[in-house]
């Protein structure tokens, strides 16, 4: 097979992974990506590389995976970004408390080559987590764009509703406006879960929080 999945363990991994990274976020643009991340010069990439590399390395929970074509060179043409937890990490803070909802596993990141979609990798990418959260009997939560929701479904998440991001407000300078255009906001996100075991009972299995 010239797709191959492995877990990234070096730092070395990171500079290939990260444009992969940039590259899907750009066609089509992600406007998410590009209000928290994005800085398309060279010190940017080198940047994100290295802060990536870094929360990586602080957090035991995080998972990187790539998929690579062994047919052009090991290119990384897909990669992921989940992390597991076994216990609420929200548990103990040196910072007041506040509530808030977690979920055992997450997946922060998914991302597909432009040249390289409609081959199975975002598929991939997803079962490797929906296998690990079932052998550790864990529910998963994810916020998809209009770009992967299907393949969320297809592989058993649930529709959850829709998160926005909205940039209105009174008053707002030329500057502010300037950025709402280009940002075209507001923003949305859809949120999928997917129960323990993946089995959902229409009518009977429940959404772990209170809806609105």
């Amino acid at each position: 097979m010239p797709l191959q999945l492995h877990r990234v363990s070096s730092d070395a991994e990171f500079n290939d992974l990260v444009q992969c990274v940039c590259e899907s976020y750009a066609a089509p643009v992600n406007r998410l990506w590009r209000l928290f991340r994005h800085d398309p010069s060279p010190a940017g990439f080198i940047e994100l590389r290295d802060r990536l590399i870094r929360e990586f390395r602080a957090d035991s929970n995080a998972c990187w995976l790539k998929v690579v074509d062994t047919e052009i060179g090991d290119k990384v043409v897909g990669a992921a970004l989940w992390n597991t937890y076994t216990e609420n990490p929200y548990s103990t803070s040196k910072y007041q408390p506040v509530d808030a909802e977690w979920w055992p596993e997450v997946l922060v990141y998914l991302v597909v080559h432009p040249e390289h979609r409609r081959r199975g990798i975002g598929s991939q990418l997803i079962n490797w987590g929906v296998k690990e959260a079932d052998r550790l009997n864990l529910e998963t939560y994810i916020e998809a764009t209009d770009l992967g929701k299907l393949t969320y479904e297809a592989c058993g998440f649930v529709y959850a509703g829709t998160n926005y991001l909205e940039s209105a407000k009174r008053n707002a300078s030329p500057e502010w406006r300037s950025l709402e255009r280009d940002m075209q906001t507001p923003i949305h996100v859809y949120r999928m879960w997917r129960p323990a075991g993946g089995k959902w009972v229409e009518g009977e299995t429940q959404f772990p929080w209170k809806e609105d």
